[in-house]
């Protein structure tokens, strides 16, 4: 039996509309690092949860993609401090000794751990991690202000409102 073109149209038109909410639902969650924070109580990253995270993940602080990215986030660090954004940093070579920035900085201990868990393929990478805790975007390559504050009001906007579409909202 043929079903009317009109019929069709409507098939394949709810099927696409369905689609972006689908693929909204899949969820890219950082990995679980823990760390011992002042006092010697352990945390993770998840303990960041509701507030945008920057990690930045080098081989080496001296890294010149590594000092570039920091240069960017120091010169309008204002702009990500009053979304509460936390800046953390790891690096692959173990204990990074003192990173000079204005900045206010995380030092991950376990460097080598975070860089494998989010797997670090060259020397130097930026991960922007939403206030829910999805990996909103990762590269290798150092990112200006603009595309950082960009990455963070859309991804977590827009994933959050088709969660709420789905009736998977919170």
């Amino acid at each position: 039996m043929k079903r009317p073109r009109a019929l069709r149209f409507f098939a394949l038109t709810a099927l696409l509309a369905a689609t972006p909410q689908a693929l909204a639902e899949v969820v890219r969650p950082a990995p679980t690092i823990a760390f011992p924070a002042d006092g010697g109580k352990p945390r993770t990253l998840a303990s960041f949860k509701g507030q945008p995270l920057i990690l930045l993940l080098a081989d080496s602080p001296s890294r010149g993609s590594f000092k570039a990215q920091l240069k960017e986030l120091d010169g309008s660090f204002d702009r990500l401090a009053i979304r509460g954004t936390v800046v953390a940093a790891a690096f692959k070579g173990g204990d990074p000794g003192t990173v000079r920035t204005n900045v206010p900085l995380v030092l991950l201990p376990e460097g080598t751990t975070a860089c494998t868990a989010f797997q670090l393929k060259g020397a130097f990478a930026i991960v922007l991690v939403g206030p829910d805790g999805n990996i909103d975007y990762q590269t290798g390559k150092v990112l200006n202000m603009n595309r950082i504050l960009e990455v963070m009001q859309n991804s977590y906007e827009i994933q959050k409102a088709a969660r709420r579409g789905s009736g998977t909202g919170r």
